[in-house]
């Protein structure tokens, strides 16, 4: 097991950090563990994780006396608070299986989602009711609770725990199927962090539908007896953080970016009592990691995918190693073939729901085939240097990577996101870079004046490259790009 990791926690946080191996287990350690901390708070209402638990239980008694059984199905709609948090766990641990739906879903969306899925219940917030006339099956409010607790389901490391929504390595929706081994590996992953992990207080800012929100922002933060905070709408919790005083978040760049923008507006008070970032889900530029070291605040990058529950590698070497993912987390076996990074392990998803060919074009023996070009470094650091998929190939049959490309410009102060990608110009197909330039850095400036910086830039940058991958168009952008609901460059959307 690597000692990169297991050194990060001191001999007290050792005794209490290890894998259990289902929901089940997990509720039954944190509560003997820290039966009377502070589980979760929407801010007036505190629960401590033995009433967190005793309601979970409650939880179960409704889907139980709506006709659940183990192994069914069920859907859940509802934003990141106290009643959702309690379903997130309810489901698996009673038996059922998890799909925390994007709040973004219309009603033709969930009902179709819910027939595809067989859902036997879909639990939803009475925002979202109007949206579940047409469902089949049925619904429950998610602020429905029993009176009395239901027993936890007979659940096994190997037993399907949740679905979850992803783009794939192929970019086409699907259902990524994790087992509660998986899930509780990507659990502990996240455990794994320097400077203290006891008696922290945590905002739950992306979506639990999203594995990284759920999975880091939720379930990591329960493991280390550390409180959750309930957040409900994503933008307005930015504006809460000197209220609720979070001592770390799990964001997107997109959303360090912002907060750190309004720090630099309103002061170093704005941000409270936060002292750690943990950054994922998007490439994080080196820049951010140094804008949150001027408020004292550690920003730590990793790297994982839905198909291998989130967490495969991370970085707390920022200062020596700011571009690099890290290392591979513990318990994960990896190779690299032709370029791309295959990953073996118990964090590894079954498949994909209903979709046996494309779950035989990423699975191999066990391998999960990420769809990501990487290298390691003598030191066994990793780093992306692109998506297959995203491969630009030229008419010379060379293969270049658009975001070995992007990452030269990252290193630029001015460059606050960019794109490369296929351009034309005179008619011929070139590569071509869309740069969004970071305001501050630009202000005062006409557009005259910043094209022509940025195509100093470019030809900075060309002039280390081989001849075959220079930029020959510059677009400065004064709009930002199109986003996913992961705040990532959408890259489909850009004409």
């Amino acid at each position: 097991m690597s000692n990169y990791f297991i050194d990060m926690l001191s001999e007290e946080e050792k005794k209490v950090i290890y894998y259990v191996p289902t929901f089940a287990d997990f509720l039954k350690k944190v509560e003997k563990d820290f039966a009377d901390k502070v589980a979760t708070t929407d801010g007036s209402v505190n629960i401590t994780f033995k009433e967190f638990v005793s309601r979970v239980a409650k939880r179960r008694a409704v889907l139980a006396a709506n006709g659940v059984k183990p192994g069914d199905k069920v859907g859940v709609i509802a934003r990141n608070d106290l009643d959702a948090m309690e379903w997130f766990m309810a489901v698996p641990s009673y038996g059922a299986i998890l799909t925390m739906l994007p709040v973004q879903l219309g009603a033709e969306q969930i009902t179709g989602i819910s027939m595809k899925f067989g859902f036997t219940a879909l639990v939803a917030a009475d925002e979202f009711k109007p949206l579940t006339e047409n469902v089949k099956c049925n619904v429950i409010s998610s602020k429905e609770i029993g009176s009395e607790e239901a027993p936890y389901g007979d659940v096994k490391k190997e037993s399907v725990a949740a679905i979850y929504f992803t783009g794939g390595t192929t970019g086409a929706p699907k259902g990524v199927i994790l087992t509660h081994g998986a899930m509780m590996r990507g659990a502990l992953n996240g455990t794994y962090q320097p400077g203290g992990i006891f008696d922290h207080r945590v905002m739950v800012i992306l979506p639990m539908s999203h594995i990284f929100g759920s999975i880091m922002g939720f379930l990591s933060v329960l493991y280390t007896g550390s409180t959750v905070i309930a957040c409900t709408d994503m933008k307005a919790a930015v504006g809460q953080i000197p209220v609720l005083r979070p001592t770390f978040l799990v964001l997107v760049p997109g959303l360090v970016e912002i907060i750190l923008g309004l720090a630099k507006l309103k002061g170093k008070g704005f941000l409270g009592d936060l002292k750690k970032l943990i950054v994922g889900a998007a490439p994080v530029p080196p820049r951010l990691i140094k804008d949150a070291a001027e408020f004292g605040i550690k920003l730590f990058p990793g790297y994982g995918l839905t198909e291998g529950a989130n967490l495969t590698s991370a970085n707390v070497d920022i200062d020596s190693k700011p571009d690099s993912m890290g290392k591979i987390y513990p318990e994960q076996e990896y190779k690299v073939v032709d370029g791309e990074l295959w990953i073996k392990g118990d964090n590894v998803m079954l498949g994909y729901a209903g979709n046996p060919e494309e779950t035989a074009k990423v699975l191999e023996n066990g391998w999960l085939k990420t769809g990501d070009l990487v290298r390691f470094d003598e030191e066994g650091f990793l780093y992306i240097t692109g998506r297959i998929k995203n491969l630009i190939i030229l008419s010379n049959g060379e293969n270049v990577s658009p975001e070995e490309l992007e990452e030269c410009f990252y290193k630029d102060y001015r460059v606050k996101d960019c794109l490369v990608r296929e351009m034309q110009v005179g008619g011929n197909t070139v590569i071509g870079v869309e740069i969004l330039p970071l305001e501050p850095a630009v202000v005062g400036m006409s557009d005259e004046e910043i094209q022509s910086k940025m195509e100093e830039l470019t030809e900075n940058v060309n002039s280390k490259l081989p001849s075959y991958m220079r930029i020959a168009k510059v677009v400065v952008r004064k709009e930002d790009f199109p986003r996913t609901g992961a705040m990532k460059i959408d890259r489909n959307k850009v004409k």
